[in-house]
């Protein structure tokens, strides 16, 4: 006769998601790095910004619902983490595909943050960095609402003359960040400490994921994963977690905690370094 597994058995560090007003238990879960690896462009820089990628995906791997947008497959539970993680954030990185489907502006300061991030010595709201070889972002979107910063990087072989002083016009010239060939994840991070900024949330999409865990750019995979079967309309396009990576050989992830509002399970995965 088989047993039902109760949830607590599957990890140790197992516990109910606090549902206090103020949020302190979530971000002192997301705070506790005791246990995590340090990826592998940390070394033993200690200066060096804290990467994690926060990311909702079904059981059966969509990390977008059939609008092409992750809000169709999110939940209270991971909008909960969503703003914490953001309201721990010095920058929020995001690749312009992603901005564009998911319709990003300016990152918005909240005020039921606005104290812990002034007490951590943090501006008002996270800086937004775009990552977009060709520069081709929707300047106007931007401006729509927020008031935080916002940083492009952009390849100069893709992104010719006349955009690029379009971009240096509306963001400044120090906000737009001009990469030989390749945006590197290094590159970006190096930036982000010149910035002074020592927590990020990368936010996607896929394939720019992707391509910073193939480089060890990532420290920490927080991860929903909400309780709903999405199934792949197009099976020429499946909507995987990691987009455009081979998979040839798999990345190894350590558990550093799980909790759970009863149906969406709230996982945060170390990397290996």
């Amino acid at each position: 006769m088989n047993h039902p597994i109760e949830l607590s058995q599957l990890h140790p560090d197992h516990r109910p998601l606090p549902a206090t007003a103020d949020e302190a238990d979530l971000v002192r879960l997301y705070l506790d790095r005791s246990d995590a690896p340090r990826g592998a462009l940390h070394d033993a820089d200690s200066a060096r910004p804290w990467v994690r990628a926060n990311m909702v995906s079904t059981v059966d791997g969509a990390v977008t619902g059939a609008d092409d947008r992750s809000g169709s497959i999110s939940s209270p539970a991971d909008k909960r983490v969503f703003s914490v993680l953001r309201s721990l954030a010095d920058a929020v990185i995001v690749g312009a595909g992603t901005a564009r489907a998911e319709r990003y502006t300016r990152l918005h300061a909240k005020t039921r943050h606005a104290d812990q991030r002034g007490d951590r010595g943090q501006d008002a709201a996270p800086l937004l960095v775009l990552v977009s070889r060709s520069g081709q972002v929707d300047l106007d979107r931007l401006d729509e609402a927020g008031s935080g910063g916002v940083v492009l990087h952009a390849s100069r072989e893709q992104c010719g003359p006349a955009r690029r002083a379009e971009l240096v016009e509306q963001l400044g010239e120090d906000s737009v960040v001009l990469h030989d060939a390749a945006v590197e994840p290094r590159a970006v991070i190096d930036d982000l400490r010149r910035r002074g900024c020592r927590e990020v949330v990368h936010e996607g999409g896929p394939a720019l994921l992707g391509t910073w865990i193939e480089k060890g750019a990532v420290d920490e995979l927080c991860l929903t994963t909400s309780p709903l079967l999405a199934g792949v309309p197009d099976p020429q396009s499946p909507r995987g977690l990691l987009d455009g990576r081979s998979g040839d050989v798999p990345v190894p992830l350590s558990l550093l905690s799980l909790v759970t509002d009863g149906s969406a399970l709230i996982q945060r995965w170390g990397l290996p370094t």
